[in-house]
């Protein structure tokens, strides 16, 4: 049974929706870099402290669909029939994230042109993203191997999200017509993930 989120929770994600929808439209106005803090706060109509209590700098926001879309694709797991291996699990979990990538509700794809200017500009990521980052890749591991539990598996597992992730990352950057990004990001993750599919 799904317990009800409380007030307090409702309040919560109500402020985050305003937060992303303030920087998703000033971001796409203005650019990352003309964008401040108490510029997203006084759109969403709060106090920039309260954006800290979200987000903990404006180049995150980018990324605001990160957990969210780690949540859905560990549970594209369960979903798997028995005797599933472990290839088809991290395809599972790939193709979740592609798919909610290329969601038009979800919106994702939004912002894509600015997180690959922002990492082309910046040669890299900033720190707080690269932990984000990590943490996803490590909550993505750790369910790979509660459901494959044999340690024998877990290195290649691990190597295969890996490379399918890094893959879909590189694709995003490099893709310069935004309608090409979802197929580009799909046909590299494909390719990625080819030597380690059984037969």
């Amino acid at each position: 049974m799904t317990k009800e989120p409380g007030i307090r929770e409702r309040k919560r994600a109500e402020t985050r929706r305003a937060l992303v929808g303030a920087a998703t439209e000033l971001f796409l106005d203005r650019g990352v870099a003309a964008t401040s803090v108490d510029d997203i706060a006084a759109r969403a109509g709060v106090a920039r402290r309260t954006f800290f209590l979200h987000f903990p700098a404006k180049e995150d926001v980018l990324f605001h669909y990160l957990e969210g879309h780690v949540r859905r694709a560990v549970r594209a797991l369960d979903d798997l029939p028995d005797g599933a291996g472990t290839a088809q699990g991290v395809d599972a979990i790939l193709a979740t994230l592609v798919d909610l990538f290329d969601d038009p509700e979800a919106r994702t794809d939004e912002l894509a042109g600015l997180r690959a200017e922002l990492v082309t500009a910046s040669h890299g990521l900033p720190a707080s993203l690269v932990v984000r980052l990590q943490r996803a890749q490590t909550d993505l591991v750790g369910a790979l191997r509660e459901r494959f539990p044999d340690p024998a598996g877990w290195p290649t597992m691990s190597a295969h999200l890996g490379a399918g992730m890094g893959a879909a990352a590189a694709a995003a950057v490099a893709v310069v017509r935004p309608e090409d990004r979802a197929r580009a990001i799909r046909d590299a993750v494909d390719r990625a993930g080819a030597g380690f599919r059984p037969g």
